[in-house]
Parts: structure tokens; sequence; C-alpha cells
């Protein structure tokens, strides 16, 4: 019977220690463009989401040049398309696009009684 070894763990120097490392803090709109498929939203710390525009059906069935008409709120974190101003309402807020949502307790299944 052969005998079996364990592998050994290999040990690497840290490069770079963790305060060279960004962690975003907050999540702040800078500027949107748009493409025929999605509308990327440029953050302020760098990073850019890329939503669907087939989400956002709003945007989606909009003109491309009444698309640019956006504005971004005071906080930074929402984009407003205000009707007075082009063809599209619309609010979108950019937490809502930033990953899964657990669901709502009324959408959650109900633990079963026992009789």
């Amino acid at each position: 019977m052969e005998k079996q070894t364990k592998p050994v763990a290999k040990k690497f120097a840290i490069q770079y220690p963790l305060r060279d490392y960004t962690f975003p803090k907050e999540i702040l709109i800078d500027k949107a463009r748009f493409d025929a498929d999605y509308m990327h939203v440029a953050l302020t710390d760098g990073r850019v989401i890329s939503i669907p525009l087939k989400w956002l059906p709003t945007l989606y069935h909009a003109k491309p040049k009444e698309r640019k008409k956006y504005q971004i709120n005071a906080s930074k974190r929402m984009i407003v398309w205000d009707p007075s101003v082009c063809e599209i309402n619309e609010e979108l807020c950019i937490e809502n696009y930033m990953g899964a949502i657990q669901p709502a307790v009324s959408e959650k299944k109900a633990p079963r009684k026992k009789k």
C-alpha cells in the first residue's frame, strides 16, 4: 500500500501591504454614457457599472439623444431624467444596481405550521 503524503502549503511574501489597497466606502456617480445596449455609470472612485438598457424599459425605448439629457442629483446617488427637459421621466438610484438584493420578507416562504 502506497503511503499518502500531505501537500505542503507554499508561503509567499506579501507584495503590497493592506494600506495600499482601495476599498470603496461610498457609491457616488460621476457621469454616465450610453451605447446601443448599456448605460455605463462612472463612479467617483473609478469603478464603472454597466447596466443593460433592457433592464430599464423607459431608457431602452428612448431615443439615444434623449438618454443623454440626464442630471445627477445633489447627493450623487441618483440619475434623473426630467420630463420638462426631455422625453424621459425616470429616476435611477445607483445602489439598486450594485449587487443582488435579498428578497423582501413577504417574498420569502413562510414556515409551515405544525399540526
